[in-house]
Parts: structure tokens; sequence; C-alpha cells
């Protein structure tokens, strides 16, 4: 059987309207992943300890205390700022400023640094014997071992930065408690002044030790450089006059040198002493920390956001390997090369349409509910279908003419694989465009189990009943409405008493006698895989049209569908891929 021709390459680029299919299609998965990476992070963020942040800034100036002592500036090193910046920092993170504000602030006292003793410790704890020193409330030595887990856990809570290119240095620390925080950032500024203050002032006492002897030297040097000219003065020298005055200008130089000396390392002597009783650091705090009003981590807003994208790239990369062994039928292509049936065409998702229009995008289920079946179907025996739903319906009534050779009386039965695939969907709609073009139609409803044809389009019907007793509904003209007799399930009209035998009996006449007064039979079959119910039935139809629902309905449902079929003799005319969304068409062409 030659199969029609479908604008669908095999070679297929992928392309951004692929990427969007794949994203509606899997909007299930996605939301799911995202829903769970979202609860975790909101569980996190109940149950995450708050984080606030306190920072202190500090500038170095090198040139401060100058103007105390009434000296001149000190001359610009060959350091560059970096380096000084630098070297500052790694002074404050050192550990003698570390061990100083955790013995000031005790914070081994406080639970957020303090190590309980392990579940080992306190047993050999209670087994061994408690000391006598121990007993007496002696203090012993501090446990090295404690206090450096908590010049660790210190070490970890404390950052530094260098501000731009100033000489700035932030110094930020953080805490569960946001007082706490600021305090210690505080404590942290000035013991690191402290530190330098007191590194200076040791640097001052070697100093003035070091001037003070060698001012005794240069004392002795200049004494007895002024004793020799005053010696030489009172008693000369014997040899001439210009050579004396010589020797005498000589000694005075001498003395006058040593005496300088000994001045300018009064003078600096002196300095130092000043520094000693009154050290000053080259750092000053230009800015204290404060309690911080919010807390830094975690945040809310950002710990949501990367949820809602670790969620949403999760589910993406699930639904992507999912889709590596899918075999639901997705394309034309699909029927006719992995299953092996004539495509006769594609139908839309009928219900997309309003749901767009009435913004109920239905996120988690592709199943139609039952009040979006009956209105699907008033709509199809209405007429109000959109202009692309006509457009297929008129290629797939086109393609079954070219198949069948246009026959005067054609009954077609349409099946599914599944309950739920819509093949009451598409035996309306077949029907509904079979009346449309002029032709005599009659639509049965052969569901014995589903009476949805039944129930729904049976209603403002006007019903005759013929001389054998059987009733027969045929649709009202209205406005827009179209010229459909249907024929209700049997089930609708058993009598009381009478077996489930009966149906097929009386649906099988129903088909022989509606061939003498309708050109086009269309019966809506229960499903393949279902029931036996329709095997009774193929015999009594000219061709079978199987209905494949998109992304639901896989290849190896189909190709079951196809040996049942052929089994029980039916001939099968192709197959309807139905429910497509209008953004999976885009990516055939």
């Amino acid at each position: 059987m030659i199969q029609p021709h479908h604008p669908e390459s095999n070679d297929k680029v992928f392309g951004v309207w692929d990427i969007a299919a794949f994203l509606l299609e899997n909007r299930k998965t996605i939301a799911i992943f995202i829903a769970a990476t979202v609860f975790a992070a909101v569980v996190y963020l109940l149950l995450a300890t708050p984080i606030f942040v306190a920072t202190t800034s500090v500038i170095i100036d090198p040139n401060r205390g100058a103007e105390l002592f009434n000296a001149t500036p000190m001359p610009p090193t060959m350091t560059s700022d970096q380096s000084r910046v630098e070297s500052q920092m790694e002074v404050i993170k050192s550990d003698r400023v570390a061990n100083s504000v955790i013995s000031r602030l005790k914070l081994e006292q406080r639970p957020e640094f303090a190590t309980g003793p392990s579940l080992v410790q306190a047993l050999l704890t209670r087994l061994t014997p408690t000391s006598t020193a121990s007993a007496a409330g002696e203090a012993g030595p501090p446990d090295t071992t404690e206090f450096r887990e908590i010049a660790s856990r210190f070490a970890g809570k404390l950052s530094t930065k260098r501000i731009g290119q100033s000489l700035v240095i932030e110094i930020a620390f953080s805490s569960a408690d946001s007082n706490s925080s600021a305090e210690i950032a505080n404590e942290i500024a000035e013991s690191f002044i402290r530190t330098i203050v007191e590194a200076k002032s040791k640097l001052a006492e070697e100093q003035g030790k070091w001037l003070s002897e060698r001012l005794e030297t240069l004392q002795q040097h200049a004494f007895e450089a002024a004793r020799r000219v005053n010696r030489f003065r009172s008693v000369g020298d014997p040899l001439s006059s210009q050579d004396a005055r010589a020797k005498l200008e000589e000694l005075e130089s001498i003395a006058t040198s040593y005496r300088r000396m000994y001045d300018d390392f009064q003078r600096q002597y002196n300095e130092t002493l000043q520094r000693i009783s009154y050290p000053d650091a080259d750092v000053r705090i230009i800015s204290r920390a404060s309690a911080p009003l919010g807390k830094s981590s975690p945040r809310t807003s950002l710990a949501l956001a990367f949820a809602v994208i670790l969620g949403g790239l999760s589910g993406t990369a699930f639904a992507a390997v999912r889709l590596t062994g899918d075999r639901a039928v997705r394309s034309l292509t699909q029927l006719s090369t992995n299953v092996g049936v004539t495509p006769l065409g594609a139908i839309n998702d009928l219900s997309e349409a309003s749901n767009w229009r009435e913004g109920k995008l239905r996120w988690f289920s592709r199943s139609a509910t039952a009040r979006d079946v009956a209105g699907t179907l008033s709509r199809i025996a209405a007429g109000r279908l959109n202009a692309s739903v006509k457009t297929d319906l008129r290629r797939i009534r086109t393609t079954i003419a070219s198949l069948t050779a246009n026959p005067d009386v054609l009954c077609i039965g349409v099946i599914a694989c599944c309950e739920g695939e819509g093949a009451t969907t598409v035996a309306t709609c077949l029907a509904n465009e079979y009346a449309r073009s002029g032709a005599r139609t009659i639509l049965v409803d052969s569901c014995a189990d589903s009476r949805t044809l039944s129930q729904e389009l049976a209603a403002g019907t006007t019903t005759k009943t013929p001389p054998d007793g059987r009733q027969e509904s045929e649709r009202a003209v209205g406005p827009g409405a179209l010229t459909l007799a249907l024929l209700p399930s049997a089930e609708s009209y058993l009598q009381p008493g009478e077996t489930n035998r009966l149906l097929t009996e009386r649906t099988t006449e129903v088909l022989a006698e509606s061939r003498l007064e309708f050109e086009r039979i269309v019966v809506d079959l229960p499903a393949l895989l279902s029931s036996d119910h329709w095997k009774l039935l193929i015999p009594y139809v000219d061709q079978v049209i199987i209905v494949v629902d998109f992304g639901k309905t896989t290849v190896d449902q189909t190709r079951d569908g196809l040996i049942e079929l052929n089994l029980a003799g039916g001939k099968v005319l192709g197959a309807v891929l139905n429910r497509v969304p209008a953004i999976a068409r885009k990516t055939w062409s």
C-alpha cells in the first residue's frame, strides 16, 4: 500500500521548537523536581542557623605620631602599598591577635566556640578518679588541643579585604549572634592596634637600651676629647707655633664632632623614651562595627532561586535521559517506519485551545476529565472547530478516499489501543467531517463499558422508534450544527432481563441496516487491549483506523494492536496521531 507523503524529514535538525516542545511535554517532571528542590531549600532555610556578619574598618597611616613628637615624617620606604596592606592583613589573622581576642572576651565559654567532651572523654572522666587538685577547685593549665580548636573556629569566621586601592582594611567577623559579631569585630581591630603598639613599645625599649649604652660611650669619648683640648692649651706643645696651632684645631674638631654625636644620640634617646611612655600605632579605626540588622546567610532569595534553577536543570536532565529509552509515538514518521502502518494524518489537541483561552493549562496530567470530554464532543458535533483542525480532518478524509477508492457506502471502525487515547473524539471528528462534506453519516457507539457518545451527544436529539421497537436518535439541526445521526450504545435500550450477549447482536443488526440508509458509517469501537468486545464487530466494518495518542501510546502497544487486528481479520486502513500539541508540529517542518 502506498503511503501518503507527510511534511517531515528523517534528518531533522534539533532547534528551538524542539527544545520548547520537549520542555512543554515534560513540564510535569520538571515541576516535580523543582518542587522537590524548593522543598529541600525551605527545610534548609528553616533549620539552618542564621549567620550575621559585622564589619569594622581600619586605615594604615605611616606618618601618624610624627606630629605628636614634633618629628619629621618618616621617609617613604621601598615597600609598595599592596605589600604593606597585605602584611597588615596577615597580622590581623595571626595567632597573637586571635589569642588576645579569645582571652579578653572569654570566647571559650561561649557555645558557638566551646567544644564539649566527646563520648569517650566523658566515659573516661566518669571512670577516672578525680584528683585532689581538681576536687579543691584548682585550675590546671588550659587544654592546648581545645584552644587550638577554638582558634581554628575563630579563624574560619574571620575575613579581611582591602577596600579598592586605598590603605583601608575591612575586618569582617561572622557569628550566629548579631551583637557578638559586632563585639568580636571591634575587639579584633583593637587587639590588632594593641599588638602593633606592643611591638613598637618593645622595639623602642630595645632602641633606648642600645642608645643608653651608646650615649655612655660617646660621653666618655667627648669628655676625653675636651680634656685633651684643655691640656693642650695649658701645657702647650714643644713644636713650632705653626704646628701647635694646627694640632689645637685638630683636637677642637674631634671634640666638636664627639659633642655633636652625643647631642644627636641624646635627642634620639629622649624621643625613644617618649615613645616608650606613649607608644602610638600607625593604624587607626575609622569605622566601628555595629550589630547587623539582617542575616548575611543563608540568603532566602538566593537559596530559593538556586533551588529553582537546580530543580529545573535536574528535571530537564532526568527527562532527557528518560527520553532516550522512551518508545512513545511522537511523529507520523514513527508510525510508518517503526510501527509499519500508514499514517493518515494528525489532529491537534482539541482541548489545548480552550485551555489556553481560559487560562487553564493542564500542568500535571494530559488525561482529559469527563467535563472536558463532554465539552469537546459538543463543540465537534456543533461544528465549532478551528480552521487548523478542519484542515486536518479534510486531509484525513481525502487520504481515506484515495486509499479506499471512495466507495458509495463505507463503514469505518475507529479503535485505540487503550482507554482514554481519544478514539471517541476522532470518531466524532471523522463523522462530523463526512457530514460537512454532504454525505449521509451515522455515528455508532459500540462501547458498552464507556458510553461517552451515548451520554453526552444523545441529549438534545430527536428520537424515533422503528417498527421493531429499537430506538434510534437523530441529531437535531440547529444554528451551525450538522445533520449527523447518532446510534447510542445498545446498552442504553437493553430491556430488563436481557443479557449482555444481545448488545453485539443488536449492534451488528443496526450496522447491516445502516448500509441501506447511510453512505458513511463511523463506529466507535472499544479499546483493543481493554476487552474482546471489538472482535465481534470487526467482520462488519470495512476498514479500521487506529488512534495513537501523541506521547502516550508506545510503538510496542501499537504493534501489538496491529497484530490483534490482523489475527481478528480486520482490515487496517491506517493510523491517526491524536492530541498533537501545536508546538510539536513545528518540530516536524
